[in-house]
């Protein structure tokens, strides 16, 4: 693999990861959390902001950080986020879901059959 390209792995390996059969979301949020609190995820999404210096990125950090900090404080306050009406918008994200557990499977497949290991 090009040594430039070695930063994007771990950005795909995430959306397959969740298709392990011991995966567990809730050790993932408890664990962002506790690396990240609110003041360090604004403070890192400034300084990649400061360094890319790019008006739609801005945007998207500064929606990132929104969504964070609303996600936050409705747990904080216990709110319940069923009357979120998000299925139409969440659409997409399933389809890709659905395309990468194909692929993760396709290779669990393939390494499981592999009589070379």
């Amino acid at each position: 693999m090009k040594p430039k390209c070695n930063y994007i792995l771990p950005f795909e390996r995430t959306l397959y990861d969740v298709h392990e059969s011991d995966y567990e979301p809730l050790k993932d949020i408890e664990s962002f959390w506790k690396q990240y609190p609110i003041g360090l995820i604004r403070d890192n999404l400034i300084e990649l902001q400061s360094e890319l210096n790019s008006e739609q990125f801005s945007g998207f950090l500064l929606d990132l950080l929104r969504a964070l900090v609303a996600y936050l404080t409705a747990h904080l306050s216990n709110l319940d986020l069923a009357p979120l009406s998000l299925s139409e918008v969440f659409e997409t994200s399933k389809e890709e879901l659905k395309t990468t557990k194909e692929i993760s499977d396709f290779f669990h497949r393939v390494s499981s059959s592999n009589t070379n290991s």
